[in-house]
């Protein structure tokens, strides 16, 4: 019985330790200020939304999923993971999503070197569709 208890306490201390700090790292990255609202400067219309599409396939399914959950088959080997981008839509301006596009951080890469300033914000409408 002791042995079971000790290891339930060792469980939650990697837990505390280890989980937790990497799901708030992961939650408070936000861009800077003047980034974040920056406005979009292509029209969300569906040949953006469409563009969007393939350079999602391309650049960014394969962490973050077909679907934009998280789950891409690379995902397992990153920490942190990769954001559900499906639940994060709402809640960040175009001017954030397109400002860590630009930028990266961690195992995210910078695609300013890849991806026109056009083709960030169509990958954003993509993102920000609904």
């Amino acid at each position: 019985m002791t042995g079971k208890i000790l290891a339930l306490i060792f469980a939650w201390a990697v837990i505390a330790t280890i989980a937790v700090p990497t799901i708030i790292i992961a939650h408070s990255w936000k861009a800077p200020k003047e980034a974040s609202e920056r406005q979009n400067p292509v029209p969300k219309n569906q040949d953006s939304i469409e563009r969007g599409i393939a350079l999602y396939r391309k650049y960014c399914a394969s962490c973050h999923g077909k679907n934009g959950q998280g789950d891409g088959p690379l995902a397992k080997n990153l920490t942190p993971k990769p954001a559900d981008l499906v639940e994060r839509a709402a809640h960040h301006s175009d001017g954030d999503f397109a400002w860590k596009i630009t930028n990266g951080r961690g195992a995210m890469p910078a695609f300013k070197d890849q991806l026109s300033e056009a083709e960030i914000w169509d990958l954003t409408n993509f993102i920000k569709r609904k």
